[in-house]
């Protein structure tokens, strides 16, 4: 490599941080050894001579910014003539007589780099360890007072007690957890957390652990592991009379409850262990973030039917393989038939949850793609939530499959947070022999929102891709795809079609244009119905899933015309209400506008 260029390869002799100090001249006043290891034994300029030239001016303003920025990035010189990428980070500013002084110290990022990455190999190496043991684990955070105990399951944290130390050693006196003799190491156990005793080791009875349940032999063995501004006590909890099972009797046990064909819990097990998850924090009484997760992959019977069944367990597995990496230590997975899975997730927020489950869903395509690129895979999702939907699994279990319903009959492809007041009683009757489309929208909300989209259209507000998308959620449309010039052309289309949407042409041909009303709409309840007259037609839309539709034709102000084609997959035909054929020809003549501008610009 040639002098005065970037140099980005990791180097295992590089520090991972040097420190340093300037003065408001941006000169090195004094610098740690590794500063001198690494840009020389004789610096005879000033910093920002060391920065590369396009980097200047960006380093300045961070040294002369005063503690509102305590970062950067900039390309700093090291002494073999290379350049090398530095996090700076201002660490303090201060006088000497009457000159400023600046603390700094600059991380080589690609080191850093590598370093996190053997740390979090290591993490994860202590978590697997961690999650084979019976020991609970307990923290103590000085700054906070808080103490935590928890315990790893299934690689992820199942928190036990998250209290104020002397909030939990009241209370546990206090109801009796811990009796006699014993409170007085309770007590001592207590002391040495708070003072942060170096290493310690307390026994004594309590029922702590089981709330009363049980009275069990506890040894706390902790230590105090002390930061520059922070001091923290971790430790194990023990039960050194508990009886020691034999590894055959723990290999049966696990083996039993694993599915044999992916690797991840079977469906008993998961269900069993997400049912006490939930009454464990029903018990608890405290707010927590809880999703139910319910989901599968979408047309598998054609994967077997295709590439046969061994290929469709290969498919099952890289399914749950996907998903238990998507979901992580957040949360159970589970196989519970089929192409049929169950997760629950928890400790996070709905927009954390929307960006996982988008993240999955594209991990998942993209997993199974691999198998068989030539093949379309997706999956359908549907969730609950604990507490908003319910508190028992059978309740959240059933919204989560309805949702999953709800998700097949959009057009798959897609996950469905459960919300009443968007999908109604789902409890009451999911399932219909005919798809009746969105009736928890009154009328009049559907008359405000046609009004509310025709007029974000034409304002600009929205585009007409997400116009379509609004559409589509808010009245339970699979597809729409938008249609205009000689030949009829798709210009717009979205949704899960199986084919690319190329033109219309068969509405100026054979008569077709006679069945539009005189509002340019033509009602097609069951595609059935085309098959005599209009046999290319059936094929056509038929080779797309489509089993029903509504076609609304309408010229722009200057004659040229449109034809907006709304469409139900699959086989659940579309029986529709006149409110809805009344507000999509609402929409359509507003969008003809919108449209119609746009493409003339």
């Amino acid at each position: 490599m040639r002098k005065y260029e970037l140099n980005t390869s990791y180097e295992a002799n590089m520090p991972n941080e040097i420190g340093f100090t300037l003065d408001s001249k941006y000169d090195v006043r004094i610098g740690d050894e590794r500063f001198y290891n690494l840009m020389g034994e004789t610096i005879f300029t000033a910093f920002n001579g060391l920065v590369y030239p396009d980097d200047v001016s960006v380093f300045e303003d961070f040294a002369d910014s005063g503690m509102e920025k305590q970062y950067c990035v900039v390309r700093c010189l090291i002494k073999n003539g290379t350049y090398r990428w530095m996090l700076l980070i201002k660490k303090r500013i201060y006088q000497v007589g009457t000159e400023k002084m600046t603390e700094f110290a600059a991380q080589d990022i690609i080191v850093v780099s590598n370093d996190f990455g053997i740390y979090f190999r290591g993490v994860r190496k202590y978590r697997s360890i961690l999650n084979v043991i019976d020991e609970k684990i307990f923290e103590y955070d000085a700054d906070k007072k808080m103490l935590t105990i928890y315990c790893y399951r299934n690689n992820k944290s199942e928190l036990f007690e998250r209290v104020k130390l002397d909030e939990w050693q009241e209370e546990s006196i206090r109801k009796g957890y811990v009796t006699g003799d014993d409170i007085t190491q309770f007590k001592a156990l207590c002391t040495n957390i708070e003072s942060g005793v170096s290493s310690f080791a307390i026994k004594f009875s309590s029922s702590i652990m089981s709330k009363g349940g049980r009275v069990d032999n506890l040894l706390f063995k902790g230590q105090t592991i002390y930061g520059e501004d922070n001091r923290d006590v971790v430790g194990i909890i023990c039960e050194p009379d508990r009886r020691i099972r034999t590894v055959q009797e723990n290999t049966d046990a696990d083996e039993a409850k694993m599915d044999s064909a992916t690797g991840i819990y079977n469906k008993k097990t998961v269900t069993d262990m997400i049912t006490e998850d939930i009454k464990n924090q029903v018990a608890s009484g405290k707010e927590r973030n809880m999703y139910l997760i319910v989901l599968d992959i979408d047309n598998f019977k054609s994967v077997n039917d295709s590439y046969g069944h061994y290929f469709g367990d290969e498919v099952i597995k890289a399914f749950a393989d996907a998903l238990s990496h998507a979901v992580g230590d957040r949360g159970i997975v589970g196989r519970i038939g089929g192409d049929e899975f169950m997760a629950l997730v928890s400790d996070i927020s709905v927009e954390e949850l929307r960006i996982m489950l988008k993240s999955m869903r594209k991990g998942l395509k993209l997993s199974l793609a691999q198998k068989q690129p030539e093949y379309m895979f997706s999956t359908s999702i549907g969730i609950s939530q604990y507490g908003k939907d319910g508190s028992e699994f059978e309740t959240l279990f059933k919204i989560a499959d309805a949702a999953l319903y709800i998700a097949k009959e959009k057009g798959k492809d897609r996950y469905i947070i459960y919300d009443y007041d968007k999908h109604g009683d789902v409890l009451a009757d999911m399932k219909h022999s005919v798809t009746i489309g969105n009736e928890i929208m009154k009328p009049m909300a559907k008359y405000e929102l046609a009004t509310k989209i025709v007029v974000d259209a034409n304002l600009g507000r929205i585009s007409v891709m997400d116009t379509l998308f609004e559409i589509m959620d808010k009245l339970n449309i699979h597809g729409i795809s938008i249609f205009t010039g000689e030949n009829m052309e798709c210009i717009y289309s979205t949704g899960h079609y199986k084919k690319k949407v190329k033109n219309a042409s068969y509405v100026y041909a054979d008569n077709y244009d006679k069945h539009f009303d005189e509002y340019g709409v033509y009602i097609v309840n069951n595609l059935a119905s085309l098959t005599l007259n209009y046999p290319e037609v059936f094929k056509l839309l038929g080779s797309n899933n489509i089993c029903s539709c509504i076609q609304i034709k309408l010229p722009d102000s200057k004659g040229q015309e449109y034809m907006f084609q709304f469409d139900i997959f699959g086989t659940n035909r579309r029986k529709w209400s006149d409110v809805d054929v009344a507000m999509l020809r609402m929409v359509a003549v507003g969008m003809v506008n919108a449209i119609s501008e746009r493409l003339t610009d």
